[in-house]
This record gives C-alpha cells, sequence and structure tokens, in this order.
C-alpha cells in the first residue's frame, strides 16, 4: 500500500488513485513532489487554491485529473499526461481553452463555469464525447469541426444568439444541446 504525506497527514492511494480533495486542505496552492507515484491513475485535487498547473510531469499513467474548484487560470503543463481520459477544469479561472493539443486520448472535457470567450484549441480531441462548457462567456459556435465523435455537449448560460441555438436544434433545461452533432456540423461551414 501506498501513502502520501501531506502536513504531517497520512493519504492513502488505493487501487492507483489519491484524493486530496475537499478533505480540509484549503492550503494546497501548487503541486508538487509526485515522483513517487508514477502509476497514478487518477488524481483528485478539487476545491483547493491551486493558481497553476504544475509538478505534474510524472504521472504519465494518469487517466483522470479532477482540478475542479481551484484558481486556474491558464491550462498548461499537460503534454506529458497522452493517456488522460477525463479532465476536470470546471469552476477555475480559465480565460482560454489550450494547452490540450498532446491529449488525443481525452473524452471527457469539462471547462464549466470558468471565463472562457471563444471555443479554440480542440482540433486534436478527436476521441473527445462529452464537452461542458456551461456558464462561461462564450458568444460564437466556432472550434467543434474536428469532434466527430461528440455525443454530450453542454454549452447553457452562455451569451450566445437564441436564433442560431433554436437552429441548431436548442438545448433541454440543463443546458445540453438537443443535437451535439449539428454544432460540429455547423463549424464545418
Amino acid at each position: 500500500m501506498s501513502y502520501v504525506y501531506y502536513m504531517k497527514n497520512k493519504y492513502n492511494i488505493q487501487n492507483k488513485k489519491l484524493i486530496l480533495g475537499n478533505i480540509g486542505l484549503k492550503k494546497i496552492s501548487n503541486i508538487q513532489n509526485l515522483n513517487n507515484i508514477k502509476n497514478l491513475k487518477e488524481f483528485y485535487l478539487y476545491n483547493n487554491q491551486i493558481k497553476k498547473i504544475d509538478g505534474l510531469e510524472s504521472l504519465k499513467y494518469l487517466e483522470k485529473l479532477n482540478l475542479y474548484g481551484n484558481e486556474i487560470k491558464i491550462i498548461e503543463n499537460l503534454n506529458n499526461l497522452t493517456k488522460l481520459k477525463i479532465l476536470y477544469l470546471s469552476e477555475n479561472k480559465i480565460t482560454r481553452i489550450q494547452g490540450l493539443t498532446n491529449l488525443i486520448n481525452l473524452e471527457i472535457l469539462s471547462l464549466e463555469t470558468n471565463m472562457i470567450k471563444t471555443i479554440e484549441g480542440l482540433e486534436k480531441l478527436q476521441n473527445l464525447k462529452t464537452l461542458n462548457l456551461y456558464e462561461n462567456n462564450i458568444s460564437t459556435i466556432s472550434g467543434l469541426e474536428n469532434l466527430h465523435k461528440l455525443k454530450m455537449l453542454r454549452i447553457g448560460k452562455n451569451p450566445l444568439p437564441p436564433k442560431l441555438i433554436e437552429k441548431l436544434g436548442g438545448l433541454d433545461p440543463n443546458g445540453y444541446a438537443r443535437y451535439p452533432q449539428l454544432f460540429v456540423k455547423y463549424c464545418e461551414k
């Protein structure tokens, strides 16, 4: 059994999963010293005060990363995480979608409740099945043209033209596109 020590507390790593979120660790502001847990598959650091994505380079087997509810402004330093399938970056301070080019195995990307203005930087994410852009500042539909496997698109609570949304099949009450592939086809034009 493996353990991680933080602030004199011992945290158990079970089934290659480490959870350091929502357990009173509000003082985590950066990520470091992960070289001893290289085989980690799931890492949860939600609801902390992380400002920068850094220190994850050695986690080459990571498949799920949850950095929800932090203070991250820039998506960066994820290039080595090529096995990543699920990435949660909701409720941060992100203004631009970038730094995801090498994440070609990504299937779920959640960027809900950030400050994103434009859909961009998704060109290489051809395996993406779920994209959550709910409650941002997106005003145009673009950048989805390569997402042919997209099955779920949550894009409600953005300042998008209502007539365009209606033309593309509309949204359900929770902000999900009724027909995500219509949004993809619209971007192909």
